[in-house]
Formats: structure tokens, C-alpha cells, sequence
């Protein structure tokens, strides 16, 4: 059985596998590539920190018995004779090459019209089957092609960290068809979502691309050969009935906390350290939690402010262990902050600065304007997120929600340690800065509009960002890059004025110079689409109408009044609501006006305050009794979007003095950093249980997770094979995989720790 610490959430029934559909590929992250991994594990803290368990929520594991094997041998595991005319139940990935799927004569057809330039360029792949340890299977299926080549064929490979393959042969094909069989054993632990793969892309000894040709497959099946020896699944864990924050409450802090029962009535919280009960409280009336389909009672104990370590008892269990104390999050605040430093690109990050994320300089070639021969100076910036793709729209909400926290809270730490502190600025300041000056290198010098992204043509393999050595490309100008790109550096110049008036000015002149592409464009706006052979990250966005607002917003509070009469038609064309998103993102405009209320733009001030408020009473009226806003839609990316709308609660607390809109916004905090229905607190590396296998490839390449991330958390779209496979069936509050295959649930990006970083700005 895997340390409880280590465990990977495994599917319940091969019949509920079956079930499900294709792997989607989500909004951001890949879809296959091939990678590099070792199990993460979370780093032990220093005293000054809440410790960090190797324990996860409590496990419903029983001992592999025969009867618990839900399959036998003979069964048919995977079937596909084409027969019905159609492809079969493959997906496609190309990686540089390409190829179309038809049927001819009952039999699946690849038609290759490019071999690119690795083996996987051209792939179809199968999600929707599970592989227990100890098993023996059998693989087989009938194969030609018109001309002699190799192929590659995987019975299973692991669907994320390195795309392993637990069974692979490389076979040689050509006219007459051959029928291939071969029998394997799953070595590793069971897998609920691994994929069966065919590559046929470019191989060694092919004398350069062979050019078009065909490529025919039939009969595919994987069939149970014995399970004598074959290993129970595990179930999903049995999560914690009793929840609060992990890291803990300042003393001041209104304290809630969440129990999973209809009958418990009162609980106790024990001084840890004396094992003495100090509070009896009272739970509330019972709800129904439909996110997580648990009936609930919510408690409070704020009257608890004694400086101590603490844990709540009732009579179904009891809550981790928590502090309460000034200063609390002083150290998941720094870590947080710490966590962009890390994500650093162009420079050499020491031993001594990194520890084990220490790694030479990485992406300092120039990149390649795409579409042209021309290359680029493009070095620096914070990578995104797992991958080492770097996104202007992504880097300016990460900007944005820092100098808010500066600006809000007056946050003067210059001894964080990264190499600008003690410059006299603080570190937040520095830290945005350094994506700041990266996306200065971004506008188009002739223009003024300014490149989406800068990444290799495909998601890198698994290895350290020097590791990562292609071609780096510019992809095309877009608007919402250069409206996201006016709006940070047209506010950046007024944020850095008292530090470096030339910075200042800089910021100012690229804004302006921007502003001026989007205005020849006479409002013949398109959303960002990735051109075909890119496929990472392409945060697209048909909705610019909010951007270009929230441009000229800026502009207009930066000095540039040229802007002032047309802010009432770009507000109008805006879509009602206020949002903190990287994609809808209409709320910083309105907080900004709101917070300045500059002069001669009175209707557009009296529009923005009703919207801005109308959202908030909206999210108000939706609170559960984790304080959650969510209702039942948790998206990619949940815990960002949960960080958002505490930012947005806490923005309406500064705009007028009501204590309740900042007590709306620690539930949120609360949430993110434990009082969840999962029990986990989703900052790695801090709280009782803290995710420990992201899909995050510098993480992968350490072996533990870096700490300080803010991790997605549920996702009820189960937008990655493994979530497909594993969560199908649960409520959407509860559809999280701690796994480096469920990238749609557990990765982490500079833009998720950003509101984080604000809320946590807010208790200092």
C-alpha cells in the first residue's frame, strides 16, 4: 500500500472507467507530450511554519482480495474492429506532423501527410480503461502500411509526469498486413487512466520524411490474461468530516468551522498543548451542501483569541491542528511571493537563492516572430504555470493584483529574499517589475501592438527550464495582449513614480504607443487562436470589450485624457458584471475608478459603482456554509476563481468600511488554505495536508513540490483523463486529484497565487 502521503486517488470500477469519454484538453495545459517525473513530496517546515504532513485525509483502503478484482481473465478490455464504418473511440495529437483519420473497407485509415520531426508528431491515442498491478494483459491488432516504415505501439503509458510507457514495441511495417499480439504484465501501481498510443511520426533510420502515405489499423483489443497476481484498486479517500484553516486565525479573525453531519450539535476546541478544552460551541441549523452533496452545520468559535495551537473535537472527528496567533500568515504570505521568484525565467537561479530549484539561465535565444524570419529579444518574465510558457494576458492579472496589494495595504517588505531586496523598493514592487521589463520586450517596436506569448512550438518534456532548449517562438499580436499590456503599464507608471520616475515614464510611453495600435484597428477586434502548429497555452478570448475598457480606464487615470469622452461607449459595450479573471477581467477598471474617482467622468463612475456592487451583492447572496460562491460550478482553476471573489469582497470592504465584505473574504482564505470539503489546504507545502504530486515540471524535476503554490483544486468539468477516470460520479466540489496526471485539477500558475498573494496582503 503507498504512504498515505503519497497516495494517488485511484478509480472505484473498471464498469465506471468504461464509461466515461475522451480526455478533453482543457483550456490552458496540454494534451500529450512526452515528460520527465519522480513522485513529490512535500518539503518538512522549519518551527516558524505550520508543518507540513506526509498525511493525507484519512484513506478507505482495504487489503487486495481476490473478490475485490473486478475483472477476470478473458475479459475484453479495449475492443475496436471498425466495423460501424467510423475511427474507432481515438483521439488525435499532432506534434509537428500531421495526418487525417478515415474508414476504408472496415478498417481505420491514417493518412499521413506529414512525419514531422520526432516519433510522436503524429498520434492517435484511447482513454477510457484502467491497468491493475500484477495483471497480465494481452495487446493485439492487425497492421500495414503502403510503404516499409516503423511504427510505435503502447499498450499503456502514464498519462502525465513523463508519459512512461508500461508496455512499448517498436515494429517494422510495410504492404502485407501483419497480425501482432504480445502479452505484458503492469509492473507499476495500478493505473485508472493510462492511454493506449500509436506513434507514427518520424523515426530514426527514416531517410528524412517518406512523404505521404497510409498507414492501416484493425482488430484492436487488450484482453485479461490473469489476475493471480493483480492488485486491488483503491478507493477515494475518506475526506475529513470536520474542517477549518490549517494555517490558523489572527486573534481578531472571525472563526468558523464546517462539520459533515445533520445530527452533531456542539464541539469542543482543545488547546493542543494542554489537552484542555477552552471553548464549547454550538452549531448551527443543518444544510444541504449541494457542491459536495453533504449535509452541513457551521460553528463559531471567534471568541477563541487566546495565542495557542488548537483543534475543534465533535462527536464525528476532529479538525487538524491550528494556530492562532499574530502574524499567522506571515510565512505562507512570503512563500506565496516567493513561489514567482522561482518561476523566474532568463536568469541563473543559485543553489543558495533556489535550493532545489536552482537551475541555469533558460530561454535567453531570441525567439522567432512566427511567420517571419525575424528573431526577437524576449528574455525574461515569470514562467505561467507547469510549463515554461510565458503569457502577457497571464502576466498582467499577476501584475495587476500585485500593485493592488501594495497599493491597498501598503506592503513594505524589502527582505524577502530575492536579489533586489534591500533596494530600497519593496518586493512585491521588484517582483512585478521583473515580468514587468520581460513584457516592455513584447511590443512590437514598429506598431505598438504586442505578441500574445513567447513558447516552443509544443509543451516542453518534463525537465528543468535550461533543460528546455527548442526554438522559442512569438506568436501573433493580440488585442487583448496589448489592451491587458496598456492597462499594467499605464498603471505601473504612476505605481513606480515615487521609486523610478524614468521606469515610470517608459511604462507610460509603451502604454500610450500600445493604445495606439488598438486604435487603428477602427474596433475590428478578433480573439487571440493559436495558428495550427502551436499548441500550447492559448488563452483565447473573444470577449475584448473589457479589455480595451479597462485600457483605457488606465490610460485615462495615468494623465492621458484623450481617452475621456469615449469611456462611457466603452463601458456601454461591456458586458454587465464585475470579474478579477485572466479572460473577464472588467472589475479591475471599475475597482481602479472607484478607488480614484477622478474628475469629469461622473456617469461612467455612477454606471461602474452600480456594477461593481451589483456583483458583489450577487456573489453575497450565493455564500453556502463554506462561505463558497461557486454554487455547483467549480471551473479549471476553482481555488483562483474562489481567491477572485474574496479580492473582490475585500475590494468592496476598502470602498466602504463594511467589516462584513472582509469577513465574506477570509472565508475565502479560509477555504484555499483548508475549511474545504476535501480537507486540503491547497498552498503546497503548508497546513496538515497540502497537495503533493502537481503537475508543475519544475516540481516534477525536484521530486517534491515547490512550495508556496496555489494548486487549481476541483474541477467538476473533469477536463483530464485521469480526472475522467477517477472522479467520475462526484459532486463538483469534491472532482480534485492530488496527481501529476490531472492537470486539469493540479497544476498551479503565477495568475492563481496572485489574488492569493492580495488576500494574504490583506491580514498584515
Amino acid at each position: 500500500m503507498r504512504k498515505k502521503g503519497m497516495h494517488r486517488i485511484l478509480a472505484l470500477t473498471l464498469s465506471g472507467a468504461m464509461m466515461l469519454g475522451m480526455a478533453g484538453c482543457g483550456k490552458k495545459d496540454e494534451a500529450t507530450t512526452t515528460a520527465a517525473t519522480t513522485e513529490a513530496v512535500t518539503e518538512v517546515k522549519t518551527e516558524a511554519k505550520t508543518e507540513a504532513s506526509t498525511e493525507p485525509a484519512t484513506e478507505a483502503v482495504t487489503e487486495a482480495k481476490k473478490e475485490d478484482i473486478n475483472v477476470k481473465p478473458g475479459d475484453v478490455i479495449v475492443h475496436m474492429d471498425f466495423e460501424d464504418g467510423g475511427t474507432g473511440k481515438f483521439a488525435e495529437y499532432r506534434n509537428g506532423g500531421d495526418f487525417e483519420l478515415s474508414n476504408e473497407n472496415n478498417k481505420l485509415k491514417i493518412h499521413i501527410l506529414r512525419c514531422g520531426s520526432c516519433d510522436y508528431a503524429n498520434q492517435i491515442y484511447y482513454d477510457g480503461y484502467q491497468l491493475l498491478q500484477g495483471a497480465e494483459y494481452t495487446i493485439s491488432f492487425d497492421v500495414s502500411s503502403s510503404i516499409e516504415r516503423t511504427i510505435q505501439y503502447r499498450g499503456g503509458q502514464i498519462n502525465g509526469g513523463d508519459y512512461h510507457a508500461y508496455q512499448e514495441d517498436n515494429i517494422k511495417i510495410g504492404p502485407e498486413e501483419q497480425h501482432i499480439s504480445a502479452d505484458f504484465v503492469m509492473s507499476e501501481d495500478s493505473d485508472p487512466a493510462p492511454r493506449m498510443v500509436f506513434n507514427m511520426g518520424i523515426w530514426e533510420g527514416m531517410e528524412g520524411d517518406p512523404g505521404e502515405h497510409d498507414i492501416y489499423l484493425d482488430n484492436i483489443e487488450l484482453v485479461v490474461k490473469d489476475v493471480t497476481n493483480a492488485q486491488v484498486l483503491e478507493g477515494l479517500p475518506e475526506y475529513p468530516k470536520v474542517n477549518v484553516s490549517q494555517i490558523g486565525y489572527l486573534p481578531s479573525d472571525e472563526k468558523k468551522v464546517v462539520v459533515k453531519s445533520q445530527t452533531t450539535e456542539t464541539f469542543q476546541v482543545i488547546d493542543t498543548a494542554s489537552g484542555k478544552e477552552v471553548f464549547t460551541g454550538t452549531f448551527g441549523p443543518f444544510s444541504f451542501h449541494s457542491a459536495s452533496n453533504d449535509l452541513v452545520r457551521v460553528g463559531d468559535f471567534t471568541e477563541v483569541n487566546t495565542p495557542g495551537t488548537y483543534k475543534i473535537v465533535t462527536d464525528v472527528g476532529e479538525t487538524y491542528e491550528f494556530k492562532i496567533a499574530e502574524g499567522v500568515y506571515d510565512d505562507v504570505y512570503a512563500s506565496a511571493v516567493r513561489m514567482l521568484f522561482l518561476q523566474r525565467c532568463g536568469i541563473n537561479l543559485s543553489n543558495a537563492e533556489a535550493g532545489d530549484f536552482a537551475h541555469p539561465e533558460c530561454h535567453t535565444q531570441e525567439a522567432i516572430v512566427y511567420g517571419t524570419s525575424e528573431k526577437k529579444d524576449v528574455s525574461g518574465g515569470w514562467h505561467d504555470a507547469g510549463d515554461y510558457g510565458r503569457y502577457v494576458v497571464a502576466g498582467a492579472k499577476t501584475i495587476q493584483d500585485l500593485m493592488l496589494a501594495y497599493e491597498d495595504y501598503g506592503i513594505k517588505d524589502d527582505n524577502m529574499d530575492i536579489p533586489e531586496s534591500g533596494n530600497g523598493v519593496p518586493d512585491i514592487l521588484d517582483e512585478a517589475r521583473y515580468e514587468l521589463d520581460w513584457m516592455l520586450k513584447m511590443q512590437d517596436e514598429k506598431t505598438g501592438g504586442v505578441y500574445h506569448k513567447v513558447s516552443g512550438l509544443v509543451f516542453p518534456e518534463a525537465v528543468s527550464p535550461d533543460q528546455e532548449t527548442a526554438d522559442m517562438y512569438l506568436a501573433p499580436i493580440s488585442v487583448t495582449a496589448t489592451a491587458d499590456f496598456v492597462a499594467v503599464m499605464a498603471k505601473a507608471s504612476q505605481t513606480y513614480a515615487p521609486f523610478d520616475q524614468d521606469f515610470a515614464k517608459k511604462c507610460y510611453d509603451a502604454a500610450v504607443k500600445a493604445w495606439g495600435y488598438i486604435q487603428s484597428l477602427n474596433g475590428n477586434y478578433e480573439g487571440y487562436k493559436n495558428p495550427d502548429d502551436i499548441v500550447t497555452g492559448e488563452y483565447p478570448d473573444n470577449g475584448i470589450k473589457d479589455e480595451i475598457f479597462w485600457a483605457a480606464s488606465e490610460l485615462y487615470l495615468a494623465g492621458y485624457t484623450d481617452v475621456k469622452d469615449q469611456l462611457k461607449t466603452y463601458l456601454d459595450a461591456v458586458p454587465i458584471g464585475a470579474e478579477l479573471g485572466w479572460a473577464d477581467i472588467s472589475g479591475y477598471a471599475y475597482y481602479d475608478l472607484l478607488r480614484q474617482k477622478p474628475d469629469g467622468i461622473g456617469e461612467v463612475l455612477d454606471d461602474v459603482n452600480k456594477r461593481f456592487f451589483n456583483r458583489v451583492q450577487q456573489l453575497e447572496e450565493r455564500a453556502d456554509a463554506y462561505g463558497m460562491m461557486l454554487e455547483t460550478n467549480y471551473p479549471w482553476g476553482s481555488n483562483m476563481t474562489i481567491a477572485n471573489f474574496g479580492m473582490l469582497m475585500k475590494m468592496a470592504a476598502n470602498l466602504t468600511g463594511d467589516e462584513n465584505y472582509t469577513k465574506m473574504a477570509k472565508r475565502q482564505l479560509d477555504y484555499v488554505l483548508g475549511a474545504n470539503p476535501l480537507g486540503y489546504c491547497f498552498v503546497t507545502g503548508y497546513g496538515s495536508v497540502s497537495p503533493q504530486q502537481p503537475h508543475h515540471r519544475p516540481s516534477q524535476v525536484a521530486g517534491k513540490a515547490m512550495e508556496g503554490m496555489l494548486i487549481g483544486g476541483a474541477n467538476g468539468g473533469l477536463e483530464d483523463s485521469y480526472a475522467k477516470a477517477v472522479l467520475y460520479g462526484q459532486p463538483p466540489a469534491l472532482c480534485y486529484a492530488d496527481n501529476v496526471q490531472s492537470y486539469s485539477t493540479n497544476e498551479s500558475a503565477i495568475y492563481w497565487n496572485s489574488p492569493l498573494i492580495y488576500l494574504l496582503a490583506a491580514t498584515k
